[in-house]
């Protein structure tokens, strides 16, 4: 988009919402507010997804737009019509949209997102939710725990009283991870026995907490098996974004490898900071530039590849060997010194080569002390990140 945004004048989210016909009680809880907000009324009307600064601009150009038809045809053709005819045909985003009855699509899609069993949120949903929360935390700063939960021994339940009862435990089991969790929080039957729980504006410690409720609750639910209360427990794995991931993908391992370390002993919480290294590692291609500090023998900047790096440093192949403890400028997503980037002072802490012909690998130390620093390295990860082996 070209247009600036100081140019919109768009009436405030809910009431756009309104005159386009919904309803008080078919617009999503929270606040509607600010770029997102408009990014959000275009995904309700249309199911597309916007940038927020592309949002505000499209929706002043909708509502010129809808003047336009409304004088043309002399009578309100009303917003939706005018939001179709403008994603069909003045910026073509759509090319065969179907109408429906704004309740049944809900319904619709509200069933896709449900598992049939339990009634809580499936991994379809999952995959959603947690990337949502990370494009949270790129605009807002705002962290966000993973806790992954699994049933101890649940095939031994299933061997011992039948999978009617393995389905009945299921049930119980989500309906105390909803009235144990906050109405914020998303429940999730991630597969089989399976279960995960995001939980928004939560930290590590607020996560083990959260985890530790959790299993003492299912410890204290029995299961009803032929008027027999039968106990089940659960291991719960945290883990916490940024601290521990810098990735929605890396986020869910690191739970899981919490997770494994509580199922040692079973009806246990771990969280995966509490005997993790400090900063998790995400891999990443990438061209770096180290630029001339005093005392460094290079008088040019240095291109370099980053391998993988994390809040506190970086793993780079450079064509120069590049000593321990020489500090350097070091410009992340830029081709040119003037590029702006993402510039951090580091120390180099370890110098290797595997051969005389191969080139050298360089360990960097440093530390994103601010937010926006760690905003702006997860932005570059999910641009420039490697996919997964």
């Amino acid at each position: 988009m070209t247009q600036e945004t100081s140019s919109c004048t768009v009436p405030e989210v809910r009431e756009l919402l309104l005159r386009a016909g919904l309803k008080e009680e078919d617009l999503p809880e929270g606040a509607l507010e600010g770029g997102q907000g408009y990014a959000d009324a275009l995904y309700l009307l249309t199911r597309m997804r916007f940038e927020p600064e592309d949002a505000l601009c499209f929706w002043d150009e909708i509502l010129r737009h809808h003047q336009g038809l409304t004088l043309a045809l002399a009578r309100d053709v009303g917003i939706r019509v005018a939001v179709c005819d403008y994603f069909m045909n003045l910026h073509p985003k759509m090319r065969d949209p179907v109408i429906v009855e704004v309740q049944v699509l809900l319904q619709k899609e509200q069933g896709a997102l449900l598992d049939e069993l339990t009634g809580l949120y499936n991994r379809r949903y999952f995959n959603d939710a947690i990337s949502r929360e990370v494009e949270r935390f790129k605009r807002f700063g705002q962290r966000f725990s993973l806790i992954m939960l699994d049933v101890d021994h649940f095939k031994r339940f299933n061997d011992s009283y039948g999978h009617v009862a393995g389905d009945d435990a299921l049930k119980t089991l989500a309906s105390v991870l909803q009235n144990t969790a906050r109405c914020f929080d998303h429940v999730v039957r991630f597969g089989g026995e399976e279960f995960a729980l995001i939980l928004p504006h939560t930290d590590s410690s607020q996560a083990l907490a959260a985890a530790e409720r959790m299993r003492k609750a299912v410890a204290h639910t029995p299961i009803n098996v032929s008027g027999q209360h039968v106990p089940i427990t659960v291991s719960l794995g945290a883990a916490t974004f940024p601290e521990d991931a810098i990735n929605a993908r890396d986020l869910v391992n690191r739970a899981d490898e919490a997770l494994y370390d509580a199922k040692r002993t079973r009806n246990a919480s771990c969280s995966f900071s509490e005997q993790n290294r400090r900063f998790p590692r995400a891999p990443i291609d990438l061209m770096v530039l180290f630029t001339r500090q005093e005392g460094a023998l290079w008088t040019e900047p240095v291109r370099v590849s980053a391998m993988n790096v994390s809040f506190g440093g970086m793993l780079c192949i450079s064509p120069l060997p590049i000593l321990p403890g020489t500090k350097v400028e070091v410009a992340l997503d830029v081709e040119a010194p003037e590029q702006r980037g993402l510039r951090v002072s580091a120390r180099v802490v370890r110098l290797e080569r595997e051969t005389e012909d191969s080139s050298f690998a360089v360990a960097l130390a440093f530390d994103l002390d601010t937010q926006e620093e760690r905003r702006d390295l997860v932005r570059l990860v999910e641009q420039n990140g490697q996919a997964p082996a």
